[in-house]
């Protein structure tokens, strides 16, 4: 996506070959750091929404649950657009709240240029756009009817804003290609082949255009540049409609539930035109979390529906909101230390952040896997571990069945890409430690080896290293 050409532009600037990046950790510094500024917004961006709407209190509750949240951590750093959409779409949903309340051209033209900045983030952002349209229609509906702009005026904005979005898409990608007809493009997708057959033009980058139709024809095809979900121990190339909340529910601190229970029981006084802020972050929330657990068959990390979270950091800064119960101050306190304890107590492994729910952390395999637990490089780790631990002679992931020290990632481990290749260590034996959480630890003995998989003398283990 185009907003991975800030990532890119040191690389190009200095002529960094991609064995020089690896080979340097200032380098990869350089490379992340703009994502690191996209996630320093989106903090800024919550804790600035927050304090609008409740005051200071709530300012900083809500930006101490972004900042502590594992999930911004974990991906706060990494080479993608996840960030940058959740960035970019919580601004068009901020900047749709204010217009909604004064009707400037300022809000008007924030709004429009974060909504493009969300499309040219991540291709699943069009989902912004019946977000926004249904927002706006709530907002409208709810005030008094003498209060309503004219049918006309609001017409006339939903078409400016939407042709704004489009202008400002075309300049991203220089209007390579715009306004093409649309039977001119090899539509590969089942739900775009249509427009094989019709004239008009199509008033998008032929990027783009052909960037959404491979997006569908992906979806179309499950077997096609991914490996396999898994969820509770299952595998599975369809999807499950919950794989999406019980990561949510896993990987949330568990005090962040309780800190939104406490904001839903702070009852505010409507508007003064009967309108309620608290629509503009439950909607989005809501809509985004739905849409990929009933349409979205690659459930591979909630990373997916990271533009989702914040709108939750920021119902939360509610919760801070003065009440006549002296104990509900207390209240958000402790859950507030909770939550940060929770989430440093994983550091620096934010990204196989699980909360208490599943118990002792050896067992996170056993409920997600892919991006939510083993997606970084533990090599570091493990050769600190083999250091620590000579008694030991580290086997790591062996091709066949082994005794010994073996340490498997969890992805290989429940076999997102090759599901047999390890059944007989998951199935057979009990991980007996971890390495960073994602690396399970286990120690087969020949005897055993040999009961569960029926061979002869198992391999013998490899030389330590030197």
């Amino acid at each position: 996506m185009p907003v991975l050409v800030l990532n890119a532009l040191p690389c190009r600037a200095a002529g960094w070959s991609v064995e020089q990046v690896q080979a340097s950790e200032g380098r990869r510094l350089v490379v992340r750091a703009p994502t690191m500024v996209f996630a320093l917004l989106l903090a800024w961006l919550v804790g600035r929404w927050a304090g609008e709407l409740h005051g200071s209190g709530a300012r900083l509750l809500a930006l101490g649950a972004c900042v502590f949240n594992p999930t911004v951590l974990a991906h706060g750093k990494q080479v993608t657009s996840d960030v940058a959409t959740s960035f970019f779409t919580l601004a068009a949903v901020y900047a749709l709240w204010r217009l909604c309340r004064r009707q400037t051209a300022r809000d008007f033209a924030f709004c429009a240029l974060a909504t493009t900045g969300a499309l040219v983030s991540k291709f699943t952002a069009v989902l912004l756009l019946p977000v926004l349209l249904a927002l706006a229609l709530v907002d409208l509906r709810a005030r008094p009817r003498e209060a309503r702009p004219p049918l006309r005026r609001v017409a006339a904005w939903a078409v400016a804003f939407g042709a704004s979005v489009v202008l400002l898409l075309n300049l991203v990608y220089l209007f390579d290609g715009s306004f093409r007809p649309a039977y001119a493009y090899p539509w590969t997708s089942r739900a775009l082949d249509p427009l094989r057959s019709l004239g008009i033009p199509v008033p998008l980058p032929r990027v783009y255009a052909l960037g959404l139709d491979y997006s569908c024809f992906l979806q179309e095809n499950p077997l096609l540049g991914r490996g396999n979900n898994y969820v509770l121990g299952e595998l599975n190339r369809d999807g499950r409609w919950y794989a999406f909340p019980l990561m949510v529910l896993l990987k949330t601190p568990l005090a962040m539930f309780g800190l939104l229970g406490l904001a839903a029981r702070v009852r505010l006084p409507a508007e003064p035109d009967g309108r309620t802020a608290a629509v503009f972050q439950l909607l989005p929330f809501a809509a985004i979390l739905a849409f990929f657990s009933l349409f979205v068959d690659a459930q591979l990390g909630i990373r997916y529906v990271l533009p989702a979270l914040p709108f939750l950091f920021v119902y939360a800064g509610r919760a801070a909101l003065p009440r006549p119960q002296r104990w509900h101050s207390a209240a958000v306190i402790l859950l507030a230390a909770w939550h940060v304890g929770s989430t440093l107590s994983y550091h620096p492994h934010y990204m196989s952040y699980f909360n208490e729910l599943i118990g002792r952390r050896v067992n996170a395999w056993r409920y997600l896997a892919d991006s939510n637990l083993d997606w970084e490089d533990r090599a570091w780790f493990i050769r600190r571990f083999q250091r620590q631990h000579t008694e030991m002679v580290l086997i790591e992931d062996p091709p066949v069945p082994v005794a010994g020290h073996l340490v498997v990632g969890a992805n290989r481990l429940v076999g997102v890409f090759e599901p047999e290749r390890y059944r007989w260590l998951r199935e057979g034996f009990e991980p007996i430690g971890h390495i960073g959480y994602s690396h399970l630890l286990f120690h087969v003995t020949p005897e055993r080896l040999r009961q569960v998989t029926g061979a002869g003398e198992a391999a013998p283990p490899p030389a330590p290293p030197p």
